[in-house]
């Protein structure tokens, strides 16, 4: 059997052609918010604040399989002199990841004021249908990192 570029294995990174396609859980979660926003009663009044809850923890949640790589600046392609390194210092390690991670902070602190907000517009009644409901959000060891 031969791939599309002619080998006996298929290209690095890429599936087989007959292998299903890998499920998009940003979809997967917004489906069963959307099926929780029916169970628990969502009214007109409350809908503004369900919305934005349910904005929140996607965003939150949304977390690319792969961070896209960043542009390269003409500094990076010049060759460096000896004293170019003095004037402007480069990302030491670790830099990148911690901007992701205040990123993410930032995210997190969004989701816990629209949480508190839609806590404060549902009923104890429904309060207590979206915390039993929440048990069937929970995805699972890895699926979102």
């Amino acid at each position: 059997m031969a791939f599309d570029n002619g080998l006996p294995f298929p290209p690095p990174h890429a599936p087989p052609p007959d292998f299903p396609p890998r499920p998009d859980h940003a979809l997967e979660l917004a489906s069963r918010l959307s099926a929780m926003e029916t169970l628990i009663g969502i009214h007109v009044a409350q809908l503004d604040a369900w919305r934005d809850y349910t904005a929140a923890l996607t965003d939150l949640l949304d977390v690319p399989e792969q961070m896209p790589p960043k542009p390269v600046s003409e500094t990076e392609t010049k060759p460096s002199a000896p004293d170019a390194g003095s004037s402007k210092s480069s990302e030491l390690f670790g830099e990148e990841i911690a901007d992701h991670m205040l990123d993410r902070a930032a995210k997190a602190r969004v989701l816990k004021d629209k949480a508190a907000a839609l806590r404060s517009v549902l009923t104890t009644y429904q309060l207590k249908k979206l915390e039993d409901a929440e048990r069937s959000l929970d995805p699972g060891p890895g699926r979102f990192r």
